[in-house]
């Protein structure tokens, strides 16, 4: 079992890329800090009710499926999914019913309700609209990064037209 993690953190050492998980907790170990844990928790309830949609499964083939489906971008221990479970299932979104195989131990199966397919159609609407923002969060962070990076002259330059365009606006604006 891998240490749990939440979102993302903003202290600490760097993630390399050999590291397990590329997803960290929410500015403070274990992932308690603003939304990192609510974060963390949409995105695996997501992760659970998308695998469920597909077929019914048991929580170590969802936990498996979860490593699978997110690259290993999202950690979640054993524990945590089985109480996240447990609290979809209060809420009905999920089903639980025990299978006990010819060999080996009886295991719960979790299969999606009608209410859990409702919670999907919203998580995923939230999940696109966040991928959404954070494009565009990545293009301004790419184009600053580029910006800051460029020499200081071309920068000066273009400081200096941006800065007469403004003039010229309020000038063009207190004549009209």
């Amino acid at each position: 079992m891998r240490e749990e993690r939440g979102g993302w953190q903003g202290e600490g050492p760097e993630l390399s890329p050999q590291e397990p998980c590329g997803w960290r907790g929410g500015g403070r170990p274990g992932g308690r800090g603003p939304g990192g844990g609510r974060y963390r928790r949409s995105i695996l309830e997501t992760c659970i009710l998308a695998l469920l949609a597909v077929s019914p499964a048991h929580g170590y083939e969802l936990f498996d499926q979860i490593e699978k489906m997110t690259g290993d971008l999202i950690c979640a221990d054993a524990g945590t999914m089985y109480r996240l479970l447990r609290i979809m299932e209060e809420q009905g979104w999920v089903t639980s019913s025990w299978e006990t195989p010819q060999t080996g131990p009886s295991r719960r199966v979790y299969a999606l309700t009608a209410a859990g397919v409702e919670a999907l159609n919203i998580s995923a609407t939230s999940l696109r609209q966040r991928a959404q923002a954070l494009e565009r969060l990545a293009d301004t962070a790419m184009r600053g990064a580029a910006w800051a990076a460029a020499p200081a002259a071309p920068r000066a330059a273009t400081q200096a037209a941006d800065k007469t365009k403004q003039v010229q606006t309020a000038e063009q604006a207190e004549t009209s």
